[in-house]
This record gives structure tokens, C-alpha cells and sequence, in this order.
């Protein structure tokens, strides 16, 4: 499965979206800008959008839907050991409240994975982050055995949030 990702502002996503109702696209509103998710086992109808691999994917990307976007950038040596950590990951999130969908993206240019998570509603993403199985997923975060603790990153990772809109 594929999934592109295109910014812009709202009213000119929207017009994509119209264009093409027969395709999964979501689009969404954050804080600077909008986004236009389209996921595809085909090609994607945006004219350059960033483009993913999905290496895990849970659940169905819909509306009404709060996501979280956490963009985090690997070198080529790191891939391997940061997609193992990903496929081996102990799936406590899909049992969280309010939970609706994950992704993990391979980029298929640049270096910048994306690791894309759903909610029904921003309230469901904080309490997953105040949870214990938050922080049975991120206990080795920080230690020795920790991936973040490695040379595999190229650079600082930063989160997106985006509101699901009509």
C-alpha cells in the first residue's frame, strides 16, 4: 500500500479531493497548513506529493479523525534497525480508546519516515500518551537499548497534528 501526502491550504486540497470522490483521501487541518492523505494501492492524482511505502498499517484512515504525525528522520545505515523496531513493535496502541488507525511510512525519497497514528479525537491521543501501555511502548526510550540512543538519525524528529475536515 501506498500513501501520499500533499500540503497546501485547505480550500485548494479540498478541490483535489472533489475532483477525484472515487479516492481514499482524507484531508486535514493543522495549525499552518492543511493535508491531503491519499492512500492507494495505485498512483496517487497529486502532482508532487511525498510518497510513502506503508511498512505497518492497523485499522482504516476515515473521518471524523485527529492525527498525530510524527516525522522522524534516518539515515540509510539506520533503516534496517529502524524499521525491525517497527515491524516488532508490541501493537498496545490498537487497543487504546478512541483509537482508529496506524501507519508506518517508508519514504520512497529523502530520508524522513512518518509514523502516523488516528484518533477519533485528540482527547483518545492524550490519553494514550498518559497510559501505561505509552509508556510500555517507549520504556526502552532514553536507555541503552533504545533506538534513539543510536547515530541512526539524521536529525531532531518533530510532530504534526492535523484535524480531520469535510
Amino acid at each position: 500500500m501506498k500513501v501520499y501526502i500533499t500540503y497546501g491550504t485547505a480550500d485548494f486540497l479540498k478541490t483535489i479531493a472533489k475532483k477525484h470522490p472515487s479516492e481514499n483521501m482524507v484531508l486535514m487541518q493543522g495549525e499552518e497548513n492543511a493535508v491531503l492523505i491519499h492512500e492507494t494501492n495505485g498512483e496517487t492524482v497529486f502532482q508532487a506529493p511525498h510518497s510513502y511505502e506503508s511498512i505497518d498499517s492497523v485499522g482504516e484512515i476515515k473521518k471524523p479523525g485527529y492525527a498525530v504525525l510524527n516525522n522522524i528522520a534516518v539515515t540509510q545505515e539506520g533503516r534496517p534497525l529502524f524499521e525491525n523496531r517497527f515491524k516488532n513493535r508490541a501493537g498496545k496502541v490498537e487497543n487504546e480508546p478512541g483509537f482508529q488507525a496506524i501507519r508506518v511510512l517508508r519514504p520512497l525519497e529523502g530520508d524522513t519516515y512518518v509514523i502516523l497514528t488516528l484518533w477519533e479525537e485528540e482527547k483518545a491521543f492524550q490519553g494514550w500518551q498518559q497510559s501505561n501501555s505509552y509508556q510500555e511502548a517507549h520504556k526502552k526510550r532514553g536507555t541503552s537499548a533504545g533506538i534513539d540512543t543510536t547515530s541512526i538519525f539524521s536529525r531532531p524528529s518533530y510532530v504534526t497534528a492535523y484535524y480531520a475536515i469535510d
